[in-house]
């Protein structure tokens, strides 16, 4: 191996080492391991009110998420009973549903 090549091959190894470097820094979309993230975050270097104010906006992302998809769940749960009783009583989809509206504006 001659000079040229041992020093394209230790820039090579350089410039590797210093995207591993910044790729344990960067959070990006494909960030996905606990390692990663503690990383980026060591690395903002915030103190203990500002870590604790993340953790609770983190923890109510999560619950609103969590109540967003239940609510989802519940809403395809009530369509698909809708649609079986509308077909238990020969109806189509929207035929039950304008009775039922129908019915609600009788009601008032």
């Amino acid at each position: 191996m001659s000079n040229l090549q041992l020093e394209d091959a230790f820039r090579s190894a350089l410039i590797e080492i210093e995207q591993e470097k910044q790729q344990g820094v960067e959070l990006t979309s494909s960030t996905r391991s606990a390692k990663q993230m503690r990383s980026y975050i060591e690395n903002l270097e915030w103190n203990d009110k500002q870590l604790i104010t993340f953790r609770d906006t983190l923890d109510q992302m999560i619950h609103d998420r969590s109540e967003k998809a239940q609510k989802a769940e519940r809403l395809q749960t009530y369509r698909a009973k809708l649609i079986n009783m509308a077909r238990d009583l020969n109806m189509s989809y929207d035929e039950l549903v304008t009775t039922m509206v129908d019915l609600e504006s009788v009601k008032k």
